[in-house]
Order: C-alpha cells, then sequence, then structure tokens
C-alpha cells in the first residue's frame, strides 16, 4: 500500500496486523470502539511515540481510519485524533485463514 513502512503484500496485509503492539491495539480498539493515541498508550502500557508510530502503519495499510473530535468542551478545549478500526482487519484475516486452508 502507497506510503506504508510495511505492506505486507505478499501476506495481502496479515503481516501488518502479525506485529504484537500492532495486534494489541486492533484488539483494543475492536472492544472499546473508538479511542486517542495517549489513551491507547496508557491502557496498553506503551509511550505514546511506540503508539503513534504503529497507529500510523495501521492507517497507511487501511485497517483503522481516524477523525480529530474535541475532547474537552470546557476551557481549554482539546482537540485529538480518534481511531478506529475499519472493516479491512475482518477481510484480511478471513482471508489468512482461508490461504491456511
Amino acid at each position: 500500500m502507497p506510503g506504508g513502512t510495511e505492506s505486507g503484500e505478499n501476506s495481502g496485509g496479515a503481516y501488518v496486523l502479525s506485529h504484537p503492539v500492532r495486534a494489541n491495539i486492533i484488539r483494543l480498539l475492536k472492544k472499546e470502539g473508538e479511542m486517542y493515541t495517549s489513551k491507547i498508550a496508557k491502557v496498553l502500557g506503551f509511550s505514546d511515540r511506540l503508539v503513534a508510530f504503529h497507529l500510523s502503519i495501521l492507517a497507511s495499510n487501511g485497517f483503522i481510519e481516524s477523525e480529530y473530535r474535541l475532547t474537552n468542551p470546557e476551557q481549554p478545549p482539546r482537540v485529538a485524533r480518534y481511531y478506529k478500526v475499519t472493516g479491512r482487519v475482518e477481510a484480511i484475516l478471513e482471508e489468512f485463514v482461508a490461504s491456511l486452508k
């Protein structure tokens, strides 16, 4: 995929999902729905920088999508980028399992 540092072209993308940090991020987002970077990092016990790196790989390969949202309606307002899993995760996992048969 364009822009991705690890496209996983030979495995249909399953390679991207096989990294333990990315797998944990996907698992968490599937469970919680939507979260922002520092919340993901805190829950998983990783640094914000590490999570941001892996989120960028997941996003560039179409496994997650994001949107900016106001998180603090009080003063001062705060904007965060919320991430959620796309349908591509399920499709890639189904394709990978089917290829094992």
